[in-house]
C-alpha cells in the first residue's frame, strides 16, 4: 500500500469516528465501504510510520465500536422502558373490562 492510500484510509477512518459521534451510521457505512477495499491491500511488511498509522487507525475503529455499544445500550434501555409500558397499558386496559 502506497503512503498516500494509507494516509486516505485514515482520513476515512476519521470521518468514520466523526460520522459515528454524529449518529450518522449509514454516511460511517459508506466510508467503511469506502475504506476497506485500501485495508485490504495491505502487506505484511510496512514501515515504523506506516505501523503506525495503522495503530491509529486500529485506536479510530475501537472508538467506533465503543460509540456504537454505547448507542445500542441506549436503544436497548429505550426499547425495555417502552415494552414496560406497553404492558402497564395492557394491565390497565384488561383491568378496566372486569
Amino acid at each position: 500500500m502506497s503512503h498516500e492510500s494509507l494516509s486516505r484510509a485514515y482520513e476515512l477512518s476519521q470521518a468514520m469516528n466523526a460520522a459515528a459521534t454524529e449518529g450518522d451510521w449509514l454516511y460511517a457505512a459508506e466510508l467503511a465501504d469506502t475504506r476497506s477495499p485500501l485495508l485490504m491491500s495491505l502487506t505484511a511488511e510496512q514501515t515504523p510510520e506506516a505501523l503506525a498509522t495503522i495503530r491509529a487507525i486500529q485506536d479510530i475503529d475501537a472508538e467506533i465500536e465503543r460509540i456504537a455499544q454505547r448507542g445500542r445500550d441506549a436503544l436497548m434501555s429505550d426499547m425495555h422502558a417502552s415494552m414496560r409500558r406497553v404492558e402497564a397499558v395492557s394491565f390497565y386496559q384488561a383491568t378496566g373490562q372486569l
